[in-house]
């Protein structure tokens, strides 16, 4: 499980006085771009060999106002032959779930185009990380 605390911005709130919904897909992507390089970073070739979000659903449970302290929870779920699976869930400091999501990222051979087999060292640079 990876943890990273969340700066909202002014530019994050809306009429309303809370985070815009659409501004939380940014977090979410701050948290993963994270939890990819403490786990797979020295393995992967952005430009060449990545993975891609092919998937991703949302749960908006509480509004988050500019004064919350939250933070951006991660964890792996499924890691399958060429597809990776993540649960995700913005929280604040007194532990209250603001949000919940779950994405799939796809492996991608940038030059052909087409997926591929999920290299070994990721696999098990994702379950060390894990555990």
């Amino acid at each position: 499980m990876h943890k990273i605390p969340i700066q909202i911005r002014f530019s994050d709130i809306d009429r309303l006085g809370h985070v815009n919904n659409s501004i939380y897909s940014q977090y979410l992507d701050v948290a993963r771009l994270d939890y990819l390089n403490k786990t797979i970073r020295k393995f992967i070739n952005w430009d060449e060999k990545t993975l891609v979000l092919v998937h991703i659903d949302s749960d908006f449970l509480q509004p988050t106002h500019i004064n919350d302290n939250i933070f951006v929870i991660t964890q792996t779920t499924r890691i399958g032959n060429r597809s990776i699976a993540m649960n995700q869930q913005i929280v604040d400091d007194k532990g209250n779930i603001k949000m919940k999501s779950h994405c799939i990222f796809s492996t991608l051979d940038v030059q052909n185009n087409i997926s591929f087999p999920i290299p070994a060292e990721w696999k098990m640079a994702v379950e060390a990380f894990e555990k």
